[in-house]
């Protein structure tokens, strides 16, 4: 049974959340303080993106415990996939969090490893997480020895074929699109682009 985006990615709520450090998310368990503080950068503020100084205020709450959890890096690449960074903002907060210590479930990023032509498997495990291959090798497949190795407008078009290749979004689409738009880089119209296609997509719950 398919759900409306809002279903899934839930609005900017303010109220009335529980008292948890965690929200779950697509059976995800999330930073709750992360996220939030990514809802107050955009609530009501110029053209509602998070600018640099937003970000700054987002990564100290990354950065508080000294280490990014595996929990801490799902969340960012959550919120790089909903809410709308600059670019420059997205590139600040890339560059940092690789900087702290990187706790439980670290590994090379799929951005430097190669294409796994020989692979039967639907499915490539990264950072404790099924994803489905297809997208990330068509991002592989973008920044390979092209430009200034960013995926662009054109190969987001590219990449959105991959997950649109069903009826709907499935989860473990939803989440490879959240590691991807965190693990390669993306022009701003790029990852816009995605982002506002993916909503235009009917999602599984």
């Amino acid at each position: 049974q398919s759900a409306l985006f809002a279903d899934i990615y839930p609005p900017f709520r303010s109220g009335g959340l529980m008292a948890s450090y965690y929200e779950k998310i697509d059976s995800v368990d999330c930073d709750r303080a992360i996220v939030d503080a990514c809802r107050e950068a955009v609530k009501g503020q110029g053209d509602g993106r998070v600018s640099v100084d937003d970000a700054q205020k987002v990564f100290t709450k990354i950065a508080d415990g000294g280490v990014e959890t595996q929990t801490e890096r799902w969340t960012v690449r959550y919120c790089l996939s909903l809410f709308k960074f600059t670019e420059a903002a997205m590139d600040w907060i890339s560059e940092q969090c690789p900087k702290i210590k990187q706790a439980e479930g670290d590994e090379e990023p799929a951005a430097k490893k190669p294409k796994t032509e020989d692979s039967t498997s639907y499915y490539e495990t990264i950072d404790g997480l099924e994803c489905d291959r297809a997208i990330v090798d068509s991002c592989r497949t973008a920044i390979e020895g092209k430009g200034d190795g960013r995926v662009s407008l054109d190969d987001a078009k590219e990449v959105f074929a991959k997950v649109a290749d069903g009826s709907k979004v499935t989860c473990t689409e939803r989440w490879t699109m959240r590691y991807c738009l965190t693990e390669f880089n993306w022009t701003e119209p790029a990852a816009d682009w995605i982002i506002d296609a993916m909503e235009k997509v009917p999602q599984e719950a």
